[in-house]
């Protein structure tokens, strides 16, 4: 009992013999954290920017009034206004009245030469108008402008479709020259103003203008045959043959216009067949256009000369006039229709066609399609129309489809209708029905 009286009493374990490294590290954890970021000088003082230079400001350049447009027509079919844009425009904001500013405000006054490079860079008639009014600011109106600046803005007036501004502008030149009448008329005429420009063209004439280029020249008279076209007006465009033949002018663009005219008059094919002739004596000049033989062999076959229509593309290819496309489909055409000039000839223009390229054209394989398909020949019509490049239009189709339906294949024809529908495109209700009709007889 006395030894157990005498024991030392329970106490806790010592605590565990650490390392000096561990010991460092204890004491580091329990010691406040001590901040490592760098002091950071105090930055330098810089200099302060001086202020910017204001800026001038921007004049506005003054815009005529154009609401007040004359109307020149007499007739409904001239009685048309300039569109409205034109007439109501905003002040330029463009590169032109850019331009233009810049040289104001540093004072330099712009010169001719300037004015006639940013009238060609205008894109509509709100920029011209601008470009017009600073130029009669610093020249004058427009009778006191040198006349290829006078030009200018009359072309360019007449180029953005402001037919208004453009004869107000002709009217003001003092002394106009053949280059502004041949101008104007071209504006007329491409304006579906006819009547107008017959008028203008025969005014000109009745003037005798005399400063008449030969590139002027050439557009007044095409201009205004154009014109006697769309209107049927026979008499004036006969005047305007002789005035052409007189001069020894009957060649190029002008006499293509002399031979649709003649085409498109009913009935005058023999007309048109002299003025081809006549052009075939300035070959040497200038070679005829495809399009006067196109126009004479799209007229005989309208009229059912088949056999002279292709006459017609004979003396073409003797004369080594370049077949295109135009001129291929329309022989094509009649080749079709022909009984006397099937099977070779067909296949020689084919060839043809291969040889320069145009046998993927949309025109030309619809053509050797429809001439195969009359002839019986559907293998041939089904390797022309895969032939086709691009995507065929739904007159390819068409062709394709009724030639199978005629030739009793059926099937072929609906694949070819549901093929159709495939590519995007619907049938029209007669041709549903010509296959439809086909296939039942």
């Amino acid at each position: 009992m006395e030894r157990c009286s005498h024991a030392k009493p329970f106490c806790a374990a010592a605590p565990p013999r650490l390392s000096r490294r561990r010991q460092q590290l204890s004491s580091n954890a329990t010691s406040p954290a001590i901040s490592t970021s760098k002091t950071r000088l105090p930055g330098l003082n810089k200099p302060a920017k001086p202020p910017p230079p204001s800026l001038l400001s921007r004049p506005k350049l003054p815009v005529p009034n154009t609401s007040t447009a004359t109307d020149t027509a007499g007739d409904k079919d001239c009685a048309k206004k300039p569109p409205p844009e034109a007439t109501s425009a905003p002040p330029s904001s463009s590169g032109a009245g850019d331009v233009l500013r810049l040289m104001d405000a540093l004072g330099l006054p712009p010169d001719e030469e300037v004015y006639i490079s940013l009238l060609r860079d205008c894109a509509d008639a709100a920029e011209v108008a601008a470009l017009h009014a600073h130029v009669a600011c610093r020249c004058g109106p427009a009778g006191g402008l040198p006349p290829p600046l006078a030009n200018r803005v009359l072309l360019s007036y007449a180029a953005c479709g402001d037919i208004g501004a453009a004869r107000r502008v002709f009217d003001e030149m003092p002394a106009r020259n053949g280059m502004a009448w041949a101008t104007m008329v071209s504006a007329y005429s491409d304006r579906c103003f006819h009547h107008d420009a017959m008028r203008l063209f025969v005014l000109m004439m009745w003037h005798g203008v005399r400063d008449l280029t030969d590139d002027g020249f050439v557009h007044a008279v095409v201009a205004v045959l154009r014109s006697c076209i769309r209107l049927r007006e026979l008499r004036l465009g006969k005047q305007v043959q002789a005035l052409v033949v007189k001069k020894g002018r009957v060649c190029g663009d002008i006499g293509s216009s002399l031979v649709q005219l003649y085409c498109e008059s009913g009935g005058l094919h023999t007309r048109a067949r002299q003025v081809l002739a006549m052009m075939m004596q300035y070959h040497c000049q200038e070679p005829v256009p495809e399009a006067a033989w196109t126009s004479l062999i799209t007229v005989c076959h309208r009229n059912g000369l088949l056999n002279e229509a292709i006459n017609i593309f004979r003396d073409m290819a003797s004369a080594g006039v370049p077949r295109g496309s135009f001129s291929l489909s329309s022989i094509l055409a009649v080749f079709a229709e022909s009984e006397n000039h099937r099977g070779y000839c067909g296949q020689q223009v084919h060839a043809d066609a291969m040889k320069r390229g145009v046998d993927t054209n949309q025109f030309v394989g619809s053509g050797l399609v429809h001439m195969y398909a009359k002839q019986g020949r559907l293998s041939d019509a089904a390797r022309a129309f895969q032939a086709i490049g691009g995507k065929p239009d739904a007159v390819c189709w068409s062709t394709m489809a009724m030639a199978y339906a005629r030739g009793g294949r059926y099937r072929e024809a609906a694949r070819v209708m549901h093929q159709m529908r495939a590519a995007g495109m619907n049938p029209s209700e007669a041709m549903t029905d010509a296959v439809r009709l086909a296939c039942f007889r």
